[in-house]
């Protein structure tokens, strides 16, 4: 496998899916290349990676959780009723409407939050398996109340019909 070519072609898809885990470009991008550096620590061992998009993309997702962990544990986050009682619903908004997504995700546990976002970057319900480490046959339906509770919220939060 040539690291450089995956590395390029599948940095920037790595660095978002971390992204929208952590809100913050900076983070996204140092979990995004911490686990490319283990991807190729592994090659180094000459340990076998059999699907190294999928490794690549479970070690970032583990990387994610201990970050949203840590942020939660150590920093003072803003309380999410008052930033939900702050937006106003504006049909026209694509910032307002990627806030309430956001307070959306925040209801999901972890599983269901990659998911939604790897569904979101075009990954097989296969890789998805792969990634989290669970059932293929899991993944839909998993995946699919991942996104009703999502809309559900929307439409309670904001009376959305």
């Amino acid at each position: 496998m040539d690291l450089d070519n995956f590395y390029k072609e599948n940095f920037s898809s790595l660095r978002n899916f971390c992204y929208r885990w952590t809100g913050n470009i900076d983070d996204a991008s140092d979990i995004a290349h911490d686990s490319f550096i283990e991807l190729l620590n592994q090659s180094k061992k000459q340990n076998l990676v059999t699907n190294p998009k999928a490794w690549v993309y479970r070690v970032a997702y583990n990387r994610c959780i201990n970050h949203h962990k840590f942020s939660k544990r150590f920093f003072r986050g803003t309380n999410l009723s008052e930033v939900t009682n702050a937006i106003t619903y504006d049909e026209t908004s694509k910032k307002t409407q990627n806030q309430q997504v956001r307070l959306a995700m925040q209801q999901l546990n972890e599983k269901e939050k990659a998911l939604v976002i790897l569904y979101k970057q075009g990954f097989s319900y296969k890789e998805m398996a792969q990634v989290l480490n669970m059932n293929f046959t899991s993944v839909g339906k998993t995946l699919t109340r991942a996104i009703d509770k999502l809309a559900k919220w929307i439409e309670d939060e904001y009376k959305v019909t």
